[in-house]
């Protein structure tokens, strides 16, 4: 099964290599700052890229703007620098804790919606160690007004599955890069609807696995995961269960 997934991975872009920024008219004032922002990550010096990332916050429309044109593009440049083997596997790590300090102290002073959206459990399964895009998407999707439970990544089934039940789980994203752990989401997608039947959560997923093998989404009824983390906000709230989006169900991926 997951023999076909790695055959169409081969014909596509890997996920280091990101997708491209929207407009380049929007986004060229941050240019600068986004080639700053690299820089400083890449020496872990995180004073100065905190002060980048500040000054940026600046120019921009919104906090999620922020994390798309800034620390979503330069995560994705710094996994093309160690696919070209410009930097070494020490550098990335070091890159990104530094990325993952930042959005931190970003997160202290996020902004946050008047209205409820409902609640959303933010995770990734078992063997997926990449946290970052997960860490992001839960930040922004409690800015816009949903209570998040971020578990990280690398968690057992059955502790997503009892953080599900601790609260009326209205949205559960999953995350994974790694296209190893596609059988493993196809688990936890099953396991999530035959416990819980009716009660089970609507169901986003995202990363780099799921871009490169569309397919998989179509076969596990989600929908395609969002080109960054501004559209996956947008997707989760399409068809939020609190009544805040006009949106209409049969927009959202079954559950």
């Amino acid at each position: 099964m997951i023999g076909r997934f790695v055959q169409a991975a081969a014909e596509a872009s890997l996920e280091t290599t990101g997708p491209s920024s929207p407009s380049p008219a929007s986004t060229a004032p941050l240019h600068a700052a986004r080639s700053v922002f690299v820089q400083a990550i890449l020496g872990g010096r995180r004073r100065d890229a905190l002060t980048v990332a500040r000054e940026a916050l600046r120019q921009v429309s919104t906090t999620a703007d922020l994390y798309v044109h800034i620390f979503q593009e330069a995560l994705y440049e710094i996994g093309r620098m160690w696919e070209q083997g410009r930097i070494t596997v020490a550098q990335e790590h070091m890159a990104t804790a530094t990325v993952q300090y930042v959005i931190a102290q970003v997160y202290a002073d996020l902004p946050l919606a008047a209205h409820s959206r409902g609640n959303a459990v933010v995770t990734g399964v078992a063997g997926e160690f990449h946290q970052v895009g997960a860490n992001m998407v839960g930040d922004m999707l409690e800015s816009d007004g949903w209570n998040v439970r971020f578990l990280g990544t690398n968690m057992p089934h059955r502790g997503i599955l009892a953080a599900i039940n601790e609260t009326r789980t209205d949205l559960l994203g999953i995350s994974a890069t790694m296209l190893f752990n596609l059988p493993r989401v196809r688990a936890l997608v099953h396991e999530v609807r035959e416990s819980l039947g009716a009660r089970a959560p609507r169901i986003v997923v995202g990363g780099g696995a799921f871009r490169l093998c569309p397919a998989f989404c179509a076969e596990i009824g989600v929908a395609n995961p969002a080109a960054d983390v501004a559209a996956a906000v947008q997707l989760c709230a399409a068809d939020d269960r609190s009544g805040s989006s006009s949106a209409s169900s049969k927009d959202a991926a079954p559950v």
